[in-house]
């Protein structure tokens, strides 16, 4: 059964060792611990105490919203439902339900958060 946990005070070292093999082409050990470091927010999912998902965001500026700077889901348990890639449609219309809205233009976006690759989808929270 996967449990989802916020905000708790998660080993660096457990959310790495489930993002640095997803994000490989993108990040090294350090960029990537200056990345999970620069979250606000942290949800987690477990299996079995073992860490298999994450979210990280971050409020950016004055305004009243998050960032998703990563979204990752174990290898082993993709396709379950827990995560999906940044050009899935489907994944895109479920964040714009929960109240997310694309963000192209946001000029503070990439010299706010750590280095992305080019195919980040920026989505905004606005907390109302």
């Amino acid at each position: 059964m996967i449990e989802i946990s916020y905000n708790l005070n998660y080993q660096l070292s457990h959310l790495e060792n489930l993002l640095l093999p997803l994000f490989r082409k993108h990040y090294d050990n350090d960029s990537l611990r200056v990345t999970i470091e620069s979250a606000n927010y942290i949800w987690c999912a477990y299996e079995n105490h073992q860490c298999v998902g994450c979210a990280l965001m971050t409020d950016i500026g004055s305004y009243d919203g998050l960032y998703i700077i990563l979204f990752g889901v174990s290898e082993s348990l993709q396709r379950r439902g827990l995560g999906t890639q940044y050009d899935n449609e489907s994944a895109i219309k479920l964040y714009e339900k929960a109240g997310f809205q694309k963000q192209f233009d946001h000029p503070d976006y990439m010299k706010e958060l750590p280095q992305f690759d080019y195919n980040v989808l920026p989505m905004l929270l606005l907390i109302k």
